[in-house]
């Protein structure tokens, strides 16, 4: 069992590029790197091996993109009922769409090839934070802001229905985009039921953090 908080891995086709993240995330005390691969489909086979707590994931790769492998490591993960390691995605440039299509596919954090290397720093070290402490209102406040296609999941209703009563009532909060205080104070339970509510309800529905979840959520209720 490695000493280091984050155990870090790389995906990433261009081996000067790991190279240098490499070195740079060896650096600190905190992190080490413990696995690296430049092919998409090798690393899909083998992650589910690997003790990671963030994967990092250039977006442009052999054999795949980066968001596509990020999807399908999610549902592989869950499906294998593991733990889904924090995901960040890199790349020259994020456009809306692969934006919104980044947070679909569960990723924690977006971080371009030019952005300072503090930047990716702290895009790790916030991984960290619990995903009920996760404030949803600004992303909600972005996402009214914008026109998009909302992609609902066909399953929704199901997977809805195979949840508590109590669940299902928090899953109707964090469509409203309330934050835990809130919805701990509407349900009347205290902040940590609600942290641990929060990790089944978004292991219940195959996401990997707070944002896909209510994405999906939305989603599916604007389509119904």
């Amino acid at each position: 069992m490695s000493s280091h908080d984050f155990r870090i891995a790389l995906i990433d086709g261009d081996p000067a590029i790991r190279a240098g993240r490499r070195l740079l995330l060896d650096s600190q005390p905190d992190m080490k790197v413990v696995y690296e691969q430049s092919q998409a489909l090798v690393a899909l086979d083998e992650i589910e091996n690997q003790l990671i707590d963030v994967l990092i994931i250039d977006h442009r790769l052999q054999g795949t993109d980066g968001v596509t492998l990020a999807k399908r490591l999610v549902e592989r993960l869950n499906q294998l009922e593991q733990v889904v390691p924090a995901l960040i995605i890199t790349g020259s440039y994020f456009t809306f769409e692969l934006l919104m299509a980044s947070i679909r596919a569960g990723a924690t954090e977006l971080v371009t090839q030019d952005s300072p290397s503090s930047e990716l720093l702290d895009a790790i070290r916030k991984s960290r934070r619990a995903m009920a402490d996760v404030k949803l209102a600004p992303f909600k406040a972005f996402l009214d802001s914008r026109e998009y296609t909302p992609e609902p999941d066909v399953n929704f209703l199901l997977k809805l229905t195979s949840l508590s009563v109590e669940e299902r009532d928090l899953v109707d909060l964090l469509g409203e985009a309330r934050d835990i205080i809130e919805i701990a104070a509407v349900l009347g339970v205290s902040t940590s039921r609600i942290r641990e509510m929060v990790d089944r309800v978004i292991r219940a529905f195959g996401c990997a953090t707070i944002e896909q979840l209510f994405l999906l959520i939305r989603d599916s209720r604007q389509s119904g």
